[in-house]
């Protein structure tokens, strides 16, 4: 999939609108050019609900490559609820793709801590996430359920 910036700052947009629709705070988010080249957003919204010992967040991160005159593609990405109410995170990631490449032979991995900060395992294998989207979604249906977010249905890398 690739997109212009001004794509990209459409998609950002919306993401922010779609968080807010859920009753999340967070900043206007902004797209940032990197040295590299590339450019990406990374931002964190607070949910609402319970905020002891802290709120619930979402973290959502992406970074586009370059791939032709004023298109990229999404080169990395971090999409996380951590949810201190409930003591547990889950999160799918994209980044240091070589390394999990060589490791894994995967490029994308998930984390799931049904106790927030004691992981059973570091990485667990995963699959694409095609957009924020879909990550949202997946992570907001989570949010504020009672019982295990399903780590032990996940593959551990070992």
């Amino acid at each position: 999939m690739s997109a212009s910036k001004l794509q990209l700052a459409r998609y950002l947009g919306e993401l922010t609108v779609y968080l807010r629709n859920f009753g999340a705070i967070l900043p206007e988010p902004e797209i940032d050019p990197y040295d590299s080249g590339e450019i990406g957003f990374d931002f964190e919204a607070t949910l609402p609900g319970p905020d002891e010992p802290k709120p619930a967040l979402i973290a959502v991160g992406e970074i586009w490559s370059p791939v032709g005159h004023e298109s990229y593609e999404r080169a990395e990405y971090r999409y996380e609820l951590i949810e201190h109410p409930l003591n547990r995170r889950r999160a799918f990631h994209m980044h240091d793709t070589d390394e999990f490449r060589s490791r894994a032979g995967v490029l994308v991995h998930e984390h799931c801590e049904e106790i927030l900060g004691h992981p059973t395992c570091a990485h667990y294998f995963g699959l694409p996430v095609g957009s924020g989207y879909d990550a949202l979604n997946a992570l907001l249906s989570l949010w504020g359920q009672p019982g295990p977010m399903g780590c032990s249905r996940l593959r551990c890398m070992g």
